[in-house]
């Protein structure tokens, strides 16, 4: 059953989406896999049960605070009616989005073992949720085809939809960190700092001293 979800869900079949539960389940177990992997890295069995909770949470939360704003959008841009569909194809997309992570988990390993800069491997840490994030856009446009066709403004609240989703994850992924292991600092669930900074000036400074 799950794996026929799997199926569909990478598909992107819009004519049979996978129930709700199959896409929680699908979704969680794929972001939790590749959170274990960040949090095995350092060798510490707490960071990986850490950060194989975290990743989940991460998605999970930054779904629950996009949607009052896409909700509005929706309003605002006169589709309102069609809010369920497109939250349909929302959870399709979180559940590939889930599934993809959990695919590329090896890929973490690996850079892990090969890249010894950590501000490059917090960068390609980036590229593998960015990787994922375009495959779930992959099947969230598949799900919104039909919307579109009934109406052009749906591609607006989409690209809508991708901007509000990126900007919460990157900096609610700065206050959800550490999720790999960091020489010099304990283990723990969260930083004491975790509400300061900005994750957008953290990235920029990384690009910086890995260009020097």
């Amino acid at each position: 059953m799950i794996a026929q979800a799997a199926e569909r869900l990478l598909r992107g079949d819009t004519d049979v989406t996978p129930s709700r539960r199959d896409c929680l389940v699908l979704g969680l177990t794929g972001s939790g896999v590749l959170g274990l992997a960040l949090g095995a890295t350092s060798g510490e069995p707490a960071m990986a049960v850490f950060a194989g909770i975290k990743v989940p949470l991460l998605l999970a939360l930054t779904t629950v605070l996009c949607l009052p704003s896409f909700f509005v959008v929706n309003t605002v841009l006169g589709l309102r009616d069609d809010f369920p569909a497109a939250c349909r194809g929302l959870l399709a997309a979180q559940a590939v989005l889930g599934l993809a992570l959990g695919a590329l988990a090896p890929g973490v390993v690996w850079m892990s073992l090969t890249v010894m800069d950590p501000y490059a491997l917090t960068l390609l840490d980036g590229l593998v949720f960015a990787l994922a994030t375009w495959a779930a856009q992959q099947v969230l446009s598949r799900h919104y085809r039909p919307l579109i066709a009934r109406d052009p403004r749906h591609r607006l609240a989409l690209r809508g939809w991708l901007v509000l989703y990126v900007f919460a994850a990157v900096q609610l992924a700065w206050v959800l960190r550490p999720f790999r292991g960091t020489e010099g600092f304990a283990v723990q669930f969260l930083r004491p700092e975790a509400l300061e900074q900005n994750a957008y000036l953290v990235l920029l400074e990384h690009l910086v001293r890995l260009f020097r």
